[in-house]
């Protein structure tokens, strides 16, 4: 007897594709080869198409609860080998799941028009996650640019525009180019990467699909502190 099957969306899972590739060469410039500055450019696409897959992930599924718990499972784990990678105390700062978490629980009550969804926002702040507020408004900005795509747009200009003016560092300023990731995620929401494609729902490619990228972010963290232990 067959079992179940889910519809899918292939496009969304290019974009996460693109998003944990460009993640990983992020981190490997960040942590390995911080004088290399174009692998940290490159990087700059990865964390506006996480938000993106967030308000996607809220709105797309039937137990936005779980979402959020399975995302906060996993921000534990992944803490440890955050912390050693990147060199710095065990709750100095705290990984982007937890920030990728509240922007979650922001979006989850912002579709409520429940005033809650300034509690996570709130959280960012206090919080020494990372990324702090700019995570969570970046995922609002998504949401907007979603739903009202030129108030999305300038959201997102306005909330980037930001590392121009007040930073001098150049490591710093870069993080405006993020904004070159909303060609992409415009492709998606206009249907030009949107593909549907059924999976069984106990076979290998729907775990694959579902928890990839919870399972290689600590483990990409942890490969790359091993790296940095063993041959830098």
């Amino acid at each position: 007897m067959l079992s179940p099957t889910r519809r899918f969306d292939f496009g969304r899972d290019i974009l996460k594709i693109i998003a944990i590739v460009t993640m990983l060469i992020d981190h490997i410039g960040n942590i390995l080869y911080p004088d290399l500055l174009f692998l940290q450019i490159i990087g700059r696409l990865s964390f506006p198409i996480f938000a993106y897959l967030v308000v996607l992930g809220v709105e797309s599924t039937k137990k936005p609860i779980k979402y959020m718990v399975t995302l906060l499972l996993f921000a534990l784990i992944s803490q440890v080998p955050y912390f050693l990678a990147f060199g710095i105390q065990p709750f100095e700062r705290l990984d982007v799941l937890f920030s990728l978490l509240l922007s979650a629980i922001t979006i989850y009550f912002y579709n409520k028009r429940s005033s809650i969804a300034f509690v996570p926002l709130l959280l960012s702040v206090i919080l020494p996650t990372e990324g702090s507020y700019y995570v969570v408004l970046t995922a609002v900005g998504m949401k907007l640019l979603k739903d009202t795509p030129k108030i999305g747009t300038l959201i997102l200009f306005a909330l980037n525009i930001q590392f121009l003016l007040l930073s001098s560092d150049l490591h710093t300023q870069i993080q405006i180019l993020s904004l070159f990731a909303i060609p992409l995620i415009f492709l998606h929401i206009k249907n030009k990467l949107t593909k549907e494609i059924l999976i069984q729902e106990n076979s290998l490619a729907y775990s694959l699909r579902k928890y990839t990228f919870y399972i290689f972010y600590p483990l990409h963290l942890a490969l790359i502190f091993l790296i940095k232990l063993f041959f830098f």
